[in-house]
């Protein structure tokens, strides 16, 4: 009952400037956003919502209809969005959107990984109507599981001057033989409900900026280290935490030098079958001293 008084106050508040009457007297693309969500029929408010976005929309539209993405999570974070599996040759989707801080330098990345029994000749990100996110990208295949269950992971990595914009995007993978699988996207820009920041010269800090959705998985920190070997950083150390995350590097015997520290947090939500990770980095040199 919650969920459903939160949903209508946002449609209350974020509705146009329409009599109250009116407002569900009409029978547009967005009216039909609002009843489905209300009615909790998230695949038919998600359909509803890939028309909308197909048309041109004023600056406040595009916020609203966000708005009314952002609310949908919270009512399964994503599953219901669409009730289609994914092809019998694909094990999984990943959609990853990441943001790097170092001293000096922001970057964004925003990358597609996608594990399958058949072999990928191509995988697209494009944003509506068939535009490119970035010319600057990047492939990447590598051998997973073992001699019986043998897949590949393909995936394909788009470094962007920003963070991807809000709005309808499509995914396109196209098979060696020639089979093809595409899917609707759509990007929003939810904040990370937990962020990192650098506390002192080699701690960092947890901020706890929303209350976290109880439907998506726990956020993650990852703590990496990585040494410059052979003209490239090689990571010498790692470990993810799900929960009771530690607030400095917890490595044990590594070989006093210079290093560079990584460490990120990582918040997931789903559309349908397909992941979406939204992760924030921040990173600096750590010099690691012999023990007392």
């Amino acid at each position: 009952m919650k969920k459903f008084f939160s949903a209508l106050a946002l449609l209350t508040l974020l509705a146009p400037s329409v009599k109250g009457a009116d407002w569900f007297e009409t029978n547009t693309p967005l009216t039909q956003v609002h009843r489905y969500l209300l009615n909790k029929d998230l695949e038919a408010m998600y359909n509803a919502l890939v028309e909308v976005w197909q048309h041109k929309q004023s600056k406040s539209i595009k916020s609203h209809i966000n708005r009314v993405f952002l609310q949908s999570l919270e009512v399964d974070c994503g599953k219901g969005l669409s009730s289609e599996p994914l092809p019998v040759w694909l094990r999984s989707v990943t959609i990853s959107q990441q943001s790097a801080q170092s001293p000096g330098r922001d970057t964004f990345t925003t990358s597609v990984d996608i594990d399958s029994l058949s072999k990928i000749n191509q995988i697209q990100l494009l944003k509506w109507v068939d535009k490119k996110i970035s010319n600057d990208s990047e492939g990447y295949e590598t051998i997973k599981g073992d001699a019986v269950n043998k897949f590949s992971r393909y995936g394909i990595r788009y470094n962007l001057a920003g963070p991807l914009e809000v709005g309808l995007y499509s995914i396109q993978v196209t098979l060696e033989s020639g089979e093809s699988w595409n899917q609707w996207l759509i990007f929003s820009d939810q904040a990370l409900k937990q962020s990192v920041r650098w506390a002192a010269k080699d701690k960092w800090r947890i901020e706890k900026n929303a209350l976290l959705n109880p439907y998506c998985p726990l956020p993650k920190l990852e703590v990496a280290l990585y040494d410059y070997v052979d003209g490239k950083y090689t990571q010498v150390w790692g470990k993810e935490y799900e929960s009771e995350y530690p607030s400095q590097l917890e490595a044990k015997d590594i070989e006093p030098d210079r290093y560079v520290i990584a460490v990120s947090i990582k918040q997931s939500r789903w559309q349908g079958p397909i992941l979406f990770v939204r992760s924030q980095i921040i990173s600096k040199t750590l010099d690691v001293s012999p023990e007392e």
